[in-house]
């Protein structure tokens, strides 16, 4: 793979910001005609910082530093007359930031504590439109490509049977694209199905709203009394639905032969998620989603990554303690503001690297269930081979913002998302024995598993595809 140029410019990104902002409640700080608001309060914002106490939001910049995008509080109104490319004049308010070039000048609501749960339950519908559709098949299109169905499901399923199971902020449709975006991903679900008997199925979940443990649940109903030989293939958050719902509730099939493939999963938790390191994760998922865009070529207003950057905002940016013990957030990259933040995000803290991790704590201590033999994918991806300041500029920008954490948000080895360690550790002094390892040269991250020949390769080998 040649190098890529990160940084370039973040057109496609911003081009979705503004298409898709008001979505997730982001309102164009500039004016309030641009996301064509609802609230007519936001009016009387001009000239001042925002009031969240009077019109329910907090002014927010993305800005840009060494090519890499940070999201930061507007605090501090600076002369008027002041604008960058995408941005109108508006008397008086031009904030100045702490680190790098603003790219959009942006308004976010704040929440109310009895809002949490809602506003999670239509950010998932956001993300993924059908992520309660549950299990749906993979079907040839009849002219050589693929798409998901309803039609044709079995109350259980025998013989041979392929479940895939997508990560978080995704859906079942983004990865059946990922297997299909290259010649050797077509080819193998064409066998697959046929392999398979046309018994392949994706399974839709919503990821934020509630934890891997209810997914799994649902999983596990959803296939309650299958027999035969069981596949799965699940991506990274996936990989602990999936185990939920093998070790735990494994006792719904009947008497099942598993055989679990993991992509870049959190089986020991992610960092990213950790309340320790949990600072940069708005500046982690909008640059992962400008990267992916550019790299992929998934077009950033469908991008998980880049929706998830956008979504997150409301959750975590906010100025008064609440009180379900929610600390104030008066900078979308401080802590401790956001350790309790995350908490209140049950997909993200069910999968938090932390030792008081009760969910997995629990995981990780359940002996499987049923007869599963375990495979794993797994990378180690170094931004700065391709340029990318990523992860120091995220390190300066906590310092220069009064944070006084110095250390990086992984403490070895990950693929961006996930700690690398992590991908295999199923409990203490039990790892996954047979692994596929991606180094730092090959340039695979957590967004690009299944695009890889050698990631095709592997599942044909250990599935017998």
């Amino acid at each position: 793979m040649d190098p890529v140029d990160v940084e370039g410019g973040h057109a496609a990104l911003l081009d979705a910001l503004d298409r898709r902002g008001a979505e997730f409640g982001i309102l164009d700080g500039d004016g309030p005609l641009a996301f064509r608001e609802r609230v007519a309060s936001v009016r009387r914002r001009r000239g001042r910082l925002a009031d969240e106490a009077e019109t329910g939001y907090r002014d927010v910049v993305l800005v840009e530093h060494d090519g890499v995008l940070l999201w930061q509080t507007a605090t501090e109104p600076i002369a008027s007359g002041m604008t960058r490319a995408g941005f109108s004049r508006r008397r008086g308010v031009r904030r100045a930031v702490t680190v790098g070039a603003p790219l959009r000048h942006l308004s976010v609501p704040v929440l109310e504590p009895n809002e949490y749960l809602r506003h999670l339950r239509d950010t998932d519908n956001l993300l993924n439109a059908r992520c309660a559709a549950g299990l749906r098949r993979v079907i040839s299109n009849g002219s050589g490509g693929f798409e998901l169905s309803e039609d044709g499901m079995k109350p259980k399923y025998a013989g041979r049977t392929l479940v895939m199971v997508h990560g978080t902020f995704s859906s079942s449709e983004h990865l059946l694209n990922e297997f299909a975006a290259t010649k050797a991903g077509r080819k193998f679900l064409a066998d697959a199905l046929r392999r398979y008997g046309q018994q392949v199925l994706m399974f839709d979940h919503p990821t934020l709203s509630v934890s891997p443990f209810i997914n799994g649940l649902d999983l596990a109903r959803a296939l309650a009394g299958s027999s035969g030989e069981i596949d799965v293939i699940a991506h990274s958050r996936g990989g602990l639905v999936a185990r939920w719902w093998l070790e735990v509730f494994g006792r719904m099939l009947a008497g099942a032969q598993v055989r679990l493939v993991v992509a870049g999963s959190p089986l020991r938790g992610t960092s990213l998620a950790s309340p320790a390191r949990i600072q940069p994760l708005l500046n982690v998922l909008v640059n992962v989603g400008s990267f992916v865009s550019r790299t992929l070529g998934i077009a950033a207003a469908s991008n998980p990554f880049t929706l998830a950057s956008f979504a997150l905002l409301k959750f975590i940016v906010h100025d008064e303690a609440e009180a379900l013990g929610v600390p104030p957030v008066r900078h979308p990259g401080a802590r401790p503001d956001l350790d309790a933040a995350v908490a209140v995000i049950p997909g993200l803290q069910g999968q938090a690297a932390v030792d008081n991790n009760a969910e997995l704590q629990r995981l990780r201590k359940q002996a499987a269930s049923v007869n599963v033999r375990y495979f794993a994918l797994t990378a180690d991806f170094e931004p700065a081979r391709i340029g990318w300041q990523l992860w120091k500029v995220v390190t300066q920008a906590g310092t220069l913002a009064a944070d006084m954490v110095a250390d990086t948000i992984f403490p070895g080895e990950n693929d961006l998302v996930v700690d690398t360690a992590h991908m295999t550790s199923l409990a203490d002094a039990r790892d996954i024995g047979d692994v596929e390892a991606f180094d730092p040269v090959s340039l695979v991250h957590h967004c690009n598993y299944f695009r890889q020949d050698k990631t095709i390769d592997a599942l044909r080998r250990w599935l017998t595809i």
